[in-house]
């Protein structure tokens, strides 16, 4: 879908509201719909009213992960908050202890998207790489024998996964990342692979 009319439809307006906001006729906006095409100098006011939106979003057929994007702000943006008492019992003194939290009315919607915009972001990457393959069947080939790694979930192999991405994606010159939280655990596994990758000149 076109990106301007899924951004409407999302934040439930009209034509004629996007026109009015505007200062042009409504005329204008069922032009670029239906021309799938937005002059350059309108992107700018059309930010004034969406500015959470990235720019490229308005003028673009969309993605499911950008669809996805788009709903994550909407209801970002539109998340109502109320201050809630909840009480809780101290396990050592039996005391009952009250206190006030702020609950987000959209918090588990906005996760369940990010959840999904992450699935559908992977997906869209793997059928990219798919669909603009330039090397043959040895690039299929190789997506299919690391899905099927993945998916027999071996610990030998997965712990050797976790190695060669660990250095090839850089994670050793991070100072934190979450999937490699407990490296250290197997330090020197890792320093053995990483002097034998430095070794044959893999990394520099």
């Amino acid at each position: 879908m076109f990106g301007l009319k899924y951004i409407l439809e999302t934040y439930h307006m009209s034509n004629t509201d996007l026109a009015n906001k505007l200062g042009i006729n409504r005329a204008n906006i069922s032009m670029w719909l239906k021309n799938k095409e937005i002059p350059a100098v309108r992107i700018q006011d059309l930010k004034k009213i969406f500015p959470q939106i990235p720019d490229p979003l308005f003028n673009k057929e969309l993605k499911k992960s950008e669809q996805l994007s788009i709903q994550q702000i909407y209801f970002t943006v539109t998340d109502q908050f109320e201050s809630v008492r909840s009480q809780h019992i101290d396990s050592e003194t039996g005391k009952e202890i009250w206190f006030t939290e702020t609950v987000s009315e959209n918090e588990g919607l906005i996760r369940f998207l990010e959840h999904e915009h992450e699935k559908v972001s992977l997906l869209e990457k793997y059928e990219t790489l798919i669909e603009e393959n330039d090397m043959g069947n040895s690039r299929i080939k190789l997506l299919e024998e690391f899905a099927d790694i993945v998916q027999k979930n071996e610990s030998s192999s997965s712990k050797l996964l976790d190695m060669v991405f660990y250095y090839l994606q850089d994670k050793h010159k991070w100072d934190f990342d979450p999937v490699f939280w407990n490296v250290v655990e197997q330090s020197d596994t890792y320093k053995e692979f990483y002097a034998f990758l430095e070794k044959h000149k893999f990394i520099g």
